[in-house]
């Protein structure tokens, strides 16, 4: 698409464009009370065949795990038997959707089943699964499958585990996560702060106050006595996971058991010296935001499943805080009021709209799809989180308004939760994969806004541009609060940043974040949705049963599985890969080859980074789609 330059006018055909596109593109702000949302979705943004199709093959990994979990071994000689046995069994059930195309495919299937004509993999079921969603949606998987999916889940393992072993049980043809071997280590905990699924929380302390008394004994108990809290504190080896915003939540009970939220506190510390490949380490725990008899301070001398049950407490405040805040509010629904807000307010031909229409691919679907299935009542949020789903979505709501745009500029960030110094915080994978990240986007930007916009004058003088940035933070438009220079747009530097805020959290923070979630948080003994037990249970001597009854059901824990390995695993489209021939203004061509080379440096720091440390892969940019589509 050939960009225009921008003027201090627009021509009536775009404003003829443009009204059309307002009518369908309008906001809604009931969808998740207070949130700007797309009100219905057009056509033009639903999802691809090519991202349903990739859907589909992994539907067919998912679906077979379970098969065999819950209704295996009834006889059959291979998995085929039992999968050829299912789809006969829902098909005399009624349990498929009568749906032309679908039924077609049951028919292809069948035969190649009873006669061992399909391959080892099963591969063949990718054509039904893509079937089932093209005619469906992605609301098949509440409501046109709900008889598949019951029958599906008959006979699977159900109440709380009796040994880890349970849980490890519930992958038999997948293989059981990597993280199930760790997650117990302290430093694997410690760890998850700095290169795990919501690497984002942590900020540097030099004391902790009255809220969280840690005493010297406590500190000195793990770092031993030649070293000391205020020590720590004073050379800024203290850091703070701190999750307040969740003090107050209402608990939930969907399906069909109480869970429990937590706002736990947690302290960590930095070793002495200056090596530079020093670790955090887990100091002291406190499971909730009040001290006293009732949150007891929990060390790693409190005895091993207390403090086992203390670090649990803190890795689902943590999985709570990300699906909310970091995942859903801070990159889902903040990069969709951009999609709205460009496709309402910026000509086709707009050099900002040209950049930014590919990092919007099929993020209003993905969106959509979520408020309607996901995060809707009896939805997997609601079934697999601690609070309530109302709760959840007020959980959302605090996550964006408290989330000031300006200060999201990522070195900003990092400086503000005092996490920007080498030397004081030497490994932290994900700060410094993602600065070279943000580095790469920000000159590709830089290059490409100059092309179109030469003086700060020229930016102010761009109509369809300030529109669409006071649009943004107007009641009445996005509601992304602190965006702009005093409600408009008023340097060139500005709007660089802005942009390249724009196209990383669409690409690489989402990856960062949503990616984690199948090797990480599919595994529900490591990273547990919801707990089962009140924090109080630290106030007594714990168990190993006390530990394992805090996880989830074991139902509870393969749907987190399922869910989430679905979430993590759909690479649609790659960042920096715009289609052939987009960028038709010639200049381009080359600044796009300096980006593609910038990426590439990026990709192999990454790697030479990898070899000296616990592998962190998530922003390699090979692995970062173009945009939010999952």
């Amino acid at each position: 698409m050939t960009a225009s330059s921008p003027d201090n006018s627009i021509s009536s055909s775009s404003t003829h464009t443009l009204d059309i596109a307002r009518q369908q593109y309008q906001y809604n702000y009931i969808h998740i009370p207070s949130i700007a949302m797309l009100d219905r979705l057009s056509i033009a943004e639903e999802f691809t065949t090519n991202w349903y199709f990739l859907l589909a093959q992994q539907l067919r990994v998912v679906f077979i795990n379970t098969l065999i979990v819950n209704r295996g071994n009834q006889g059959s000689k291979s998995i085929r038997d039992d999968v050829g046995r299912f789809i006969l069994e829902a098909l005399l059930k009624g349990a498929v959707p009568v749906r032309i195309s679908i039924l077609v495919r049951i028919l292809q299937i069948i035969p190649q089943f009873l006669f061992n004509g399909i391959s080892k993999d099963l591969r063949e079921l990718d054509d039904l699964f893509y079937s089932i969603l093209k005619e469906n949606g992605l609301v098949i998987l509440r409501d046109a499958l709900n008889r598949i999916i019951n029958l599906l889940y008959e006979g699977q393992p159900t109440g709380h585990a009796t040994s880890l072993k349970d849980y490890e049980n519930l992958f038999p043809v997948i293989g059981v996560p990597a993280i199930a071997k760790t997650y117990q280590e302290d430093e694997v905990f410690a760890y998850m702060r700095v290169a795990g699924y919501n690497p984002v929380t942590i900020e540097r302390v030099t004391t902790l106050g009255d809220r969280f008394p840690v005493t010297d004994e406590h500190y000195q108990g793990v770092m031993g006595t030649d070293d000391s809290l205020a020590a720590a504190g004073l050379e800024g080896r203290l850091y703070l996971a701190d999750y307040k915003i969740l003090d107050g939540a209402v608990n939930g009970t969907f399906p069909h058991e109480q869970k429990y939220l937590y706002a736990p506190l947690a302290l960590f510390a930095l070793p002495k010296g200056s090596d530079p490949t020093r670790l955090l380490r887990p100091i002291a725990i406190q499971c909730g935001q009040t001290p006293g008899p009732d949150y007891p301070i929990v060390t790693p001398n409190s005895g091993k499943y207390s403090w086992l049950f203390a670090k649990t407490v803190v890795q689902i405040a943590d999985a709570n805080f990300h699906e909310a805040v970091t995942h859903l509010a801070r990159t889902h629904l903040l990069i969709g009021v951009f999609a709205i807000a460009t496709a309402r307010q910026l000509p086709l031909t707009h050099p900002l709209r040209i950049l930014l229409h590919p990092h919007f691919d099929s993020t209003l679907a993905i969106n959509d799809a979520a408020q309607r299935v996901l995060i809707a009542p009896g939805g997997g949020v609601d079934r697999l989180l601690s609070a309530s789903i109302d709760n959840s979505r007020v959980l959302a709501v605090l996550g964006l308004q408290s989330y000031g745009f300006n200060s999201a500029i990522l070195p900003k960030q990092f400086q503000q939760r005092g996490v920007d110094d080498l030397n004081l915080l030497p490994i932290y994978p994900y700060r410094d994969d993602a600065l070279l990240v943000w580095d790469a986007i920000h000159q590709w930007v830089l290059d490409y806004l100059n092309l179109y916009y030469s003086t700060d004058e020229d930016i102010q003088k761009d109509i369809a541009l300030q529109t669409w940035a006071a649009e943004i933070s107007a009641y009445d438009g996005g509601r992304i609060p602190d965006f702009g220079e005093d409600g408009g747009i008023k340097t060139r530097n500005y709007l660089i940043d802005a942009t390249t805020l724009i196209i990383f959290t669409a690409s690489a923070q989402h990856a960062a974040v949503n990616f984690p979630q199948k090797d990480f948080m599919g595994y529900a003994a490591a990273i547990p949705l919801a707990g089962y037990l009140p924090a109080s249970t630290l106030k007594r001597e714990v168990t190993e049963q006390d530990y394992l009854n805090l996880l989830p059901p074991l139902d509870q824990a393969q749907r987190q599985y399922n869910l989430l390995s679905l979430l993590g695993s759909v690479y649609y489209n790659k960042l920096g890969d715009y289609q052939q021939g987009y960028f038709t203004d010639q200049k381009v061509k080359p600044l796009l080859q300096a980006f593609h080379n910038n990426l590439q440096q990026v990709e192999d720091t990454i790697k030479q980074r990898n070899l000296h440390r616990p592998p962190y892969e998530y922003l390699l940019p090979s692995k970062i789609p173009q945009s939010i589509n999952i």
